[in-house]
């Protein structure tokens, strides 16, 4: 019983999020900036909440914060969206993001394409060669 409550409550908190998510994606085509990053504050706001994660995490950090792989794809992708629509760039946020989905390519055996554009997303703003 309380196995299940627990699955109720994490599957509420995913459902919330990819709420915001979708929130965020429809906003994308408003190109409306501060409506960006305010639910950009709220995705991270999310995970701060509900996971403990902090800006300075390093990616190990984070993978053993969020158990879940597609959680730990949707903050990279946060991250990324997070470096494009703000003013001041943290670069090493895109490298946790990236460190992020490499992980997920070996602990994740499954084709994502997602994850693959998300990681030449990456990859490109860094302008690294991929190194696997």
């Amino acid at each position: 019983m309380l196995q299940q409550r627990k699955k109720d409550y994490l599957q509420r908190l995913i459902e919330e999020f990819f709420a915001k998510l979708q929130q965020l994606r429809q906003s994308q085509e408003s190109a409306d900036k501060e409506e960006q990053k305010e639910i950009i504050g709220d995705c991270l706001s999310f995970f701060q909440s509900h996971f403990g994660t902090k800006q300075s995490d390093t990616a190990a950090m984070i993978i053993e914060k969020i158990a879940d792989a597609e959680l730990l794809e949707q903050y990279a992708k946060i991250l990324l969206t997070k470096y494009e629509i703000v003013d001041l760039k943290e670069i090493d946020q895109l490298y946790i993001a990236l460190d992020l989905v490499r992980y997920l390519e070996v602990y994740d055996k499954t084709y994502s394409w997602d994850r693959t554009i998300l990681k030449e997303d990456l990859l490109r703003i860094l302008d690294t060669p991929d190194e696997n």
